[in-house]
């Protein structure tokens, strides 16, 4: 356990850094964390084409109150975002907050911020990761 949560915090670490293409294309946690961060800064910037190849067609997130949403609402939801005059920055997730599991080429991303807990799915085909589905649930804090 100590040497998976070290493995974790190395994983965020990086994620914070540039994050090359390289990392984010491993089967491991350190290319689902790389993956994590990129897709926050991709949401955060508005980085349609990004989302665009990380979202799957059939991608769906469930948000804290049920409401599902496709991926092109979340492309959407990003690029309003990113066109408000100063978005409020989304910083990236603390190390004990952000734990992911990797098992073969399916892979579960789960944080809890802000009292929400979020989990996303993942699974790895064509040399990269493809985010199939999301929940957000609040959590009491």
């Amino acid at each position: 356990m100590r040497r998976f949560l070290l493995t974790v915090a190395i994983a965020v670490a990086m994620s914070t850094s540039a994050i090359a293409d390289s990392t984010e294309t491993q089967p491991t946690v350190a290319g689902v964390a790389a993956v994590e961060a990129h897709w926050l800064k991709a949401f955060q910037t508005g980085d349609a084409a990004y989302l665009q190849q990380l979202l799957t067609d059939d991608y769906i997130s469930v948000n804290a109150k049920g409401v599902p949403r496709d991926r092109a609402t979340i492309i959407g939801l990003a690029q309003a975002h990113a066109a408000q005059p100063s978005p409020a920055p989304m910083h990236a997730l603390p190390e004990p907050a952000l734990m992911i599991r990797v098992q073969g080429t399916s892979a579960i991303a789960t944080s809890d911020v802000g009292g929400q807990r979020s989990v996303d799915v993942f699974f790895y085909a064509d040399g990269r990761w493809h985010a199939w589905y999301s929940q957000h649930t609040a959590v009491s804090t």
